[in-house]
């Protein structure tokens, strides 16, 4: 007992020397493991850039929801894209009844509302898109966030954190004209999962997506939705979503709407 004892006590002994030895800074401490270094914000811009210019065309199929100061209307969707800017949105209300279509090429817009009976023609204009889809945006806006993508503030430079939510990071830009955005991204894809911008009296848009699928060209959300004042979403819940689906016809996208309907033309 007596020599199990006195082991015990040296080994106490020479593990406290060999604390003493490493406090007094005789020993060069290992560094903490890295977890990783996040991307500069340029780098993160031009990837994020990259990937919306990446998509040259889509297809979207699936249940679309619209809520505003009206009320909600919810039915299914039918929507093409071809970059950079051409859109074409077949919307169906219950029991699949035709509700209405949407045209636009970038440039002038067609809109075909089943229940009033009447077609309007007119410069693809924010004012005019947002009359029939209750968002203040481009085309080209419209085709980036359908796309899974953002519009990008043309502010240089920026600033990149860390989220507390694993595999994602942070994207803070501003400009000289007061406007703020924020873009939380996956640094490994560079995949958008929120993007948030604010004006200078306020005002807000925001987009979310979610249920992302892996497809050939990257992985993209199923699931987006899209906010902006007085209580406007957007929701589009995708069963199918076809990224650079080949043979789209141009032809889908001229803003023509179908003969012996009343038309009302747009300013």
């Amino acid at each position: 007992m007596d020599h199990r004892f006195a082991r015990r006590r040296l080994g106490r002994l020479m593990l406290a020397a060999v604390m003493a030895w490493l406090l007094t800074g005789c020993a060069v401490l290992p560094p903490p493991a890295m977890v990783g270094v996040l991307p500069g914000a340029d780098q993160v811009r031009d990837r994020l850039e990259a990937r919306r210019q990446a998509v040259k065309s889509f297809s979207l199929l699936g249940e679309i929801v619209a809520k505003g100061p009206g009320g909600e209307v919810a039915g299914e969707h039918r929507i093409l894209g071809q970059y950079p800017d051409r859109l074409r949105a077949e919307i169906d209300g219950p029991f699949g009844k035709p509700a209405l279509l949407l045209i636009c090429d970038g440039t002038r817009l067609a809109v075909l509302n089943y229940g009033e009976g009447k077609g309007y023609l007119g410069p693809a204009s924010r004012a005019n898109l947002s009359r029939f889809l209750g968002l203040l945006l481009t085309p080209a806006e419209i085709y980036t966030l359908l796309s899974g993508s953002i519009p990008l503030l043309p502010a240089e430079g920026g600033q990149v954190f860390a989220s507390s939510v694993p595999g994602q990071a942070v994207l803070n830009l501003s400009d000289d004209a007061g406007f703020k955005q924020g873009v939380i991204f996956s640094p490994g894809d560079y995949s958008v999962f929120q993007s948030w911008i604010n004006d200078r009296d306020g005002g807000e848009i925001s987009a979310n997506f979610s249920d992302f699928v892996s497809l050939p060209a990257g992985r993209f959300p199923r699931r987006m939705l899209l906010m902006a004042g007085e209580g406007r979403e957007l929701t589009l819940a995708n069963d199918r979503l076809t990224i650079n689906p080949p043979g789209l016809d141009p032809a889908r996208f001229e803003p023509v709407l179908p003969p012996g309907v009343e038309v009302q033309e747009l300013p």
